[in-house]
C-alpha cells in the first residue's frame, strides 16, 4: 500500500489560487444585490456582500472587493445619475474578475458599476410599489384624512440638527403673527437603509398617542436629492398611506416625487413651505374668526337697540296700563265680596238639599224596607220577581230584617 501524500494547506490554496487566477481572469459583468456595501471610511476600500435571490432566499453569495480609486469613481457616477451613493440593498451590474486569496477565500475583484442599470431597477421597484398600493386599495388613504380646522400639535419625525428640522421650527416660532403651536420630535435617520426602519417605527410610537396630535410631519432637509431612494420603498409608503392622521412630508427636493409623497396628504418641496402652509392655515381660521367676531358684534349691537326700542315701549304701556290695573283691582275687591255672600247662600242651600237627600236615602234603603216586613227573595244570587222564573227544586234564600231563610221550592 502506497503511503499517504500530504500537502501542507498552503501548497493547497496556492493551488487553487494559480487555477482561478489563471483560468478565471477574465473581467465579466455580474448582476448581483448588495446586502452590505461594507465601506471602510479610513481606507476607502469596501467589501461588499453580493447575493443572489430567487423567492426571497438567497441562492448564491460572494464577497467583492471595491479598492478606493474605483469606488470613489463609481460613486460619483452614481450621484450623477441616481442622485445616491452606492449603498446596501441595491440591485446592480457590476465589472469584475474572479480571483481567490490563500486566507480571505474566493471573491469578485469590482472594477465598475453600471448606474444606468440600477436606476432602472430603482424605476421598477417604485412602479411596483405604487401598483401594489393602487391594488391594496390604499393608494390614496391618507389624502382622505380630515384636517383639523386648526392644527396646531404636530408629531414630526425629522432630527434635532437636520436643517430642514430647524428651518421649520424657526419659521414656525418666530412667526409675526404669535400664533402657538405644539410638537414633538421623533427622531429617525432620514436616509439610507435604516431610514424606512426607523420612521416606520415612531409612526407606531405616534399612533399609540395619536389622541394627542393633529398631523404628522416627515421633515428632511438640507441633504439635497441623495439617498432619497428609501422614500420609494413600498413598507414605508404603506405606513404612510394607512396611517389615521394626515402626514405631510418635506424632505427637500424638487424632481420626481417618492412613493412616500404620493401617498402623503400633502407634499412640500422643503420643510419650510410646510411651515407656511401651517401657518396659513392659522390665517384662514383666524380671518373666519374675525369675520364672525364682527358679524356678532354688529347683529348684537343692532339685537341690543332693537331690545332698547321694545323695551322703552312696554314701559310707556306699563304706564299707561296703571291706572286700568288699579280700576280692575277695585272692581276685583267688589267683586270678591260679592262671591262670598253668594258662595255661603250656594253652600247654605246646598246643604239643606244634601239633608233632604238623606232623610229620601235613609227611608229608601233596603235594611229599612226590610225592617217595615218586606223580604228579598233570591235564587243563585238573583232577585226572584215572578213565580215562572222557579223550578221544583230551585233552592231560595230570603233575607227578612233579622237574618235569612233557606227553602226549596216542592
Amino acid at each position: 500500500m502506497a503511503p499517504k501524500q500530504i500537502f501542507p494547506l498552503s501548497k493547497l490554496t496556492a493551488a487553487i489560487e494559480n487555477v482561478i487566477n489563471t483560468h478565471c481572469s477574465k473581467v465579466i459583468w455580474v448582476k448581483a444585490e448588495i446586502v452590505r456595501l461594507n465601506y471602510y471610511s479610513h481606507t476607502g476600500h469596501c467589501f461588499p456582500e453580493l447575493v443572489e435571490k430567487k423567492d426571497g432566499k438567497v441562492i448564491a453569495e460572494i464577497r467583492g472587493n471595491i479598492w478606493k480609486t474605483q469606488f470613489d469613481q463609481i460613486n460619483k457616477k452614481f450621484r450623477a445619475v441616481l442622485n445616491e451613493d452606492l449603498g446596501d440593498d441595491m440591485t446592480v451590474v457590476l465589472q469584475a474578475t474572479v480571483t481567490y486569496h490563500s486566507v480571505y477565500g474566493i471573491s469578485l475583484n469590482i472594477f465598475d458599476i453600471d448606474p444606468e442599470f440600477t436606476l432602472g431597477e430603482l424605476a421598477r421597484q417604485k412602479a411596483e410599489a405604487i401598483q401594489r398600493l393602487q391594488k391594496e386599495n390604499i393608494y390614496r388613504a391618507n389624502k382622505e384624512r380630515k384636517l383639523a380646522l386648526l392644527p396646531k400639535t404636530i408629531a414630526i419625525i425629522s432630527v434635532s440638527t437636520s436643517k430642514g428640522y430647524l428651518d421649520f421650527i424657526n419659521v414656525i416660532e418666530n412667526n409675526p403673527w404669535n400664533y402657538k403651536f405644539h410638537f414633538l420630535l421623533y427622531p429617525a435617520v432620514l436616509q439610507g437603509e435604516k431610514a424606512v426602519s426607523t420612521i416606520v417605527d415612531q409612526l407606531r410610537k405616534i399612533n399609540n398617542s395619536i389622541e394627542h396630535f393633529d398631523a404628522v410631519a416627515i421633515l428632511r432637509g438640507g441633504g439635497g436629492e441623495i439617498g432619497l431612494s428609501c422614500y420609494d420603498n413600498y413598507q414605508l409608503a404603506k405606513a404612510i398611506a394607512e396611517f389615521p392622521l394626515p402626514v405631510l412630508t418635506g424632505i427637500g427636493h424638487s424632481t420626481n416625487l417618492t412613493v412616500s409623497e404620493l401617498v402623503s396628504w400633502q407634499n412640500f418641496i422643503t420643510p419650510t413651505k410646510m411651515a407656511e402652509f401651517l401657518l396659513q392655515e392659522f390665517h384662514n381660521f383666524a380671518f373666519s374668526l374675525q369675520e364672525n367676531i364682527n358679524k356678532l358684534n354688529i347683529q348684537s349691537q343692532w339685537l341690543l337697540e332693537r331690545k332698547n326700542t321694545e323695551l322703552r315701549e312696554v314701559a310707556m304701556t306699563i304706564s299707561r296700563s296703571r291706572y286700568q290695573i288699579e280700576r280692575e283691582q277695585k272692581q276685583l275687591q267688589l267683586l270678591s265680596g260679592r262671591i262670598g255672600t253668594a258662595a255661603g247662600m250656594l253652600l247654605k242651600n246646598e246643604f239643606h238639599q244634601i239633608r233632604e237627600l238623606e232623610t229620601k236615602i235613609f227611608f229608601l234603603s233596603p235594611s229599612t224596607i226590610l225592617k217595615r216586613g218586606f223580604s228579598i227573595t233570591r235564587s243563585n244570587g238573583k232577585v226572584i220577581k215572578s213565580p215562572q222564573a222557579l223550578a221544583k227544586g230551585d233552592i231560595l234564600i230570603t233575607e227578612l230584617a233579622g237574618g235569612t231563610v233557606e227553602s226549596t221550592v216542592k
